[in-house]
């Protein structure tokens, strides 16, 4: 049957058979094991994140409750943080005076609520200093996150007078 067709003939259907089985054994085994090997992979990845999630975690953690004992102490009410400011100055016993405490400044974005407080006093420069440091050391209910020093005339007795400015701010997680 074979021996009246030429050879050219016979490579031509031999081209043809072949780029058949090769399509068809692409289809029912090649793309399988293609896709099975992407699938694979693509656990193997997964798997790796999930494995280190736990690390990562834990790390997490770690630095919000290190960011928590840098920013203070968390207060149930921002009139907390106030009352204990005036509590704090109260035991600081030195020359500065209380000139003014501001009203409590709200902000809020996303994750917190942050109150700022701004405290002036007045007085000698170490007495100043004196307050500042305490406040520094011993304050948790908040943060000092600004200090300004300045002075001002005395329009009566034209004499000079030493101010500072303390800012205090304390954050709130919204839940």
């Amino acid at each position: 049957m074979f021996e009246n067709i030429t050879y050219k003939k016979k490579f031509l259907v031999l081209i043809v058979l072949l780029i058949v089985l090769a399509i068809t054994g692409y289809k029912r085994s090649f793309s399988l094991t293609i896709d099975a090997y992407d699938n694979l992979r693509s656990s193997r990845l997964k798997l790796s994140e999930v494995s280190n999630s736990r690390q990562k975690i834990v790390a997490l953690k770690n630095e919000v409750a290190y960011l928590d004992l840098v920013i203070g102490k968390e207060a149930a009410n921002a009139d907390v943080v106030q009352q204990e400011i005036l509590n704090t100055f109260n035991q600081i016993e030195n020359g500065s005076d209380l000139v003014k405490l501001e009203e409590i400044h709200m902000a809020n974005n996303d994750y917190f609520n942050i109150y700022t407080n701004q405290l002036i006093l007045s007085g000698g420069y170490k007495d100043l200093l004196e307050a500042t440091y305490q406040y520094e050391k011993e304050f948790d209910y908040s943060r000092v996150v600004s200090l300004k020093f300045f002075v001002e005339k005395e329009p009566r007795s034209r004499r000079k007078k030493l101010f500072e400015q303390l800012i205090f701010q304390n954050y709130e997680k919204i839940k």
